[in-house]
């Protein structure tokens, strides 16, 4: 018996001074996202956390808008191939939508299209629309002005280079760490955290902007910091007014702060609903109209589509442009948001098709850059739109 108090002891003394360790040297976050993740039996964020964190609210549009459904006789399933490939990887919902009508719509597990789940990086892809509707409101003249301009600490040590387009094109030079399996990175201390600003403003440039494509989430919080400073609103305020609301959002959305009436992380933590999360995917396929109003500037739309100017490498890039991924498949021009857990927003165009998937896991990144999974969804949405016009 007593050995085992002395073992006790021992661990409590070891854990203890671990904890202080941590705190002191700056890493005491790594704390929580333990308690949030192995304690609960997980290896990383989970999609379900919004209440784990302070959020700013997204009210809901006084004037919703509910998806459309095709005639009975077009109404689509999926086979138990394509299901089984969608509950390989820990899917909670599936949506496909075409010309406007909601034609599938599928929930996994305790989930379905009143319940709000993280979009981890997918929201990356909102942030850039925000830049292009201030743009518009002339709350900034062009995506080359220098962030110092707007952020005073981005006018030393190099960093006064840094541009707009160079944060929404991923190429800064910053020396942000974005692993998402070392809780040692930057990104775990941005999402497990509680001074984003202090992070932020630590970022030293290593390399020169505008060069070489390097995604790394502190990007985005820096255009979530230049949208907060420009308009005297939080991020998420500003996105409610210009965009949650012009799209007839039907529930509330909620976007992580770092602390309690703190920084949202805009680089990631937008919590809402299925149904919602594919407006934003309809406002894109309709170059930024909605309900006839002209919510996000068309010229800016399609510039999001265009790959930046840089090498990714020692290859030109070819798969990003404004905070947006840009994929050719099967002589299809695809545009899509993506999320580190499978969030996915996703526009075929030409088809008038957008596709709607959240869950739990992904697939692996090909050397193209791109998930391997988001083929199965832009398979079964072609052959799902095929039969209804077969």
């Amino acid at each position: 018996m007593k050995s085992i108090k002395r073992l006790l002891k021992w661990l409590v003394s070891i854990t203890a001074l671990l904890s202080f360790g941590l705190w002191a040297t700056g890493y005491g976050y790594i704390l929580k996202g333990v308690s949030m993740t192995y304690l609960v039996g997980r290896s990383g964020p989970g999609i379900d956390e919004k209440d784990s964190f302070f959020n700013d609210t997204l009210f809901a549009s006084e004037t919703p808008y509910s998806w459309k459904h095709p005639s009975t006789k077009n109404t689509s399933t999926l086979s138990a191939s394509q299901l089984e490939q969608l509950e390989s990887i820990q899917t909670a919902s599936f949506l496909v939508i075409k010309n406007e009508r909601l034609i599938l719509e599928q929930y996994w597990s305790h989930f379905n299209k009143n319940h709000p789940t993280n979009s981890f990086s997918a929201v990356k892809s909102l942030v850039s629309l925000l830049i292009g509707i201030a743009k518009e409101d002339g709350l900034i003249v062009s995506l080359d002005e220098r962030v110092g301009k707007y952020l005073a600490e981005f006018n030393t040590a190099g960093k006064e280079r840094i541009t707009i387009r160079h944060l929404l094109t991923m190429s800064s030079g910053l020396d942000w760490h974005e692993s998402g399996a070392n809780p040692f990175s930057d990104a775990a201390g941005a999402y497990y955290g509680s001074n984003l600003d202090q992070l932020i403003s630590s970022l030293t440039a290593v390399d020169a902007p505008g060069k070489e494509f390097s995604y790394q989430s502190g990007n985005t919080q820096i255009l979530g910091l230049l949208i907060e400073k420009i308009t005297g609103m939080s991020i998420a305020k500003y996105a409610e007014k210009n965009v949650w609301k012009k799209i007839g959002a039907e529930h509330d959305a909620y976007w992580n702060l770092d602390k309690k009436e703190g920084r949202a992380k805009a680089f990631c933590c937008f919590y809402a609903t299925p149904r919602d999360f594919a407006k934003l995917g309809q406002l894109i396929l309709n170059k930024g109209v909605w309900n006839q109003q002209q919510i996000v500037p068309e010229k800016y739309v399609d510039s999001c589509f265009i790959p930046a100017n840089l090498n990714c490498n020692d290859e030109p890039l070819i798969k990003y442009g404004l905070h947006w991924w840009i994929l050719n498949y099967k002589g299809f021009d695809v545009h899509y948001a993506r999320g580190i857990s499978g969030q996915y927003i996703i526009t075929i165009p030409s088809e008038k098709i957008v596709i709607l998937r959240t869950g739990w896991e992904r697939g692996t990144v090909d050397s193209a850059g791109h998930p391997s999974d988001i083929y199965n969804y832009i398979n079964i949405a072609l052959g799902l739109t095929r039969e209804m016009n077969a």
